[in-house]
């Protein structure tokens, strides 16, 4: 009777045993998939930064894919995670959501993932690496807009489009050259476009727009703008200026 007791007891307690390994397991694995989750849908882990104006956002992962809507030079947008390449030109593509909640396809090449956006204050030297030893003949230049995507000490690796270039392209600058401030980005778009313009006198007003918006004043571009609006206006010559000298000649 005693040997049958102890038998029964040895049951009951391996059994509580398997019963709490088991809690344990199904705990541990639903800690690790909430973990999984959270690093997939964190801020850090699908955040990606724009760097290219215009970049079409498509309802398919293709270059002639239905156009949904396009991207501004610098938007943050949100990666949902899904990823493809497109079979015929070999290029990955990756969904994202806009902060309007608008989602659709665009090409990850063109994206700075987990990057944060800055302005360039002044020209600045690239080096291929963190180490003044590795200058490159690149410089990015003054409002030009790049993707922080790393730091080490008072560097920054960026990634963008110099003025100056034809492509993406990435390298080490000085963390002091960069603002971070988003009045001092949204202006240095417009400037960037508004030097775009045809003619002189498209540019002189498209630069003076900015000025005289009141939601860029804080910027500190500002006053490198007024500069470039006198330069501009030092050697624009007025339709009707032009007009005159016409008639002069024709006169004599």
């Amino acid at each position: 009777m005693k040997k049958l007791c102890i038998a029964i007891m040895s049951v009951a307690v391996l059994f509580a045993s398997c019963k709490e390994n088991a809690k344990n397991e199904t705990k541990k694995e639903t800690t690790e998939a909430t973990s999984k989750s959270v690093e997939k849908e964190g801020v850090q882990s699908n955040d990606a930064i724009c760097l290219l104006e215009k970049l079409s956002v498509r309802e398919t992962p293709e270059a002639k894919g239905k156009w949904l809507t396009s991207m501004s030079l610098g938007e943050k947008i949100e990666l949902t995670g899904d990823e493809t390449t497109d079979p015929k030109s070999k290029k990955v593509y990756v969904k994202v959501r806009l902060v309007d909640g608008k989602e659709g396809w665009t090409p990850v090449r063109f994206l700075a993932v987990n990057g944060k956006v800055g302005a360039l204050l002044e020209d600045a030297t690239v080096y291929k690496r963190p180490d003044l030893l590795t200058k490159t003949d690149k410089k990015y230049s003054a409002m030009d807009i790049i993707a922080v995507t790393s730091t080490q000490d008072d560097w920054v690796k960026v990634k963008g489009k110099r003025a100056e270039g034809e492509y993406i392209e990435e390298g080490w600058i000085k963390t002091s050259n960069i603002s971070e401030n988003a009045v001092d980005i949204a202006t240095a778009k417009y400037a960037a476009l508004a030097v775009k313009k045809e003619t002189m006198t498209d540019r002189i007003k498209a630069l003076k727009e900015i000025v005289e918006n009141s939601d860029l004043s804080s910027s500190t571009f500002i006053e490198a703008i007024k500069t470039k609006i006198s330069d501009y206006e030092s050697r624009n010559t007025p339709i009707d200026a032009q007009d005159a000298k016409v008639d002069e000649k024709t006169e004599e």
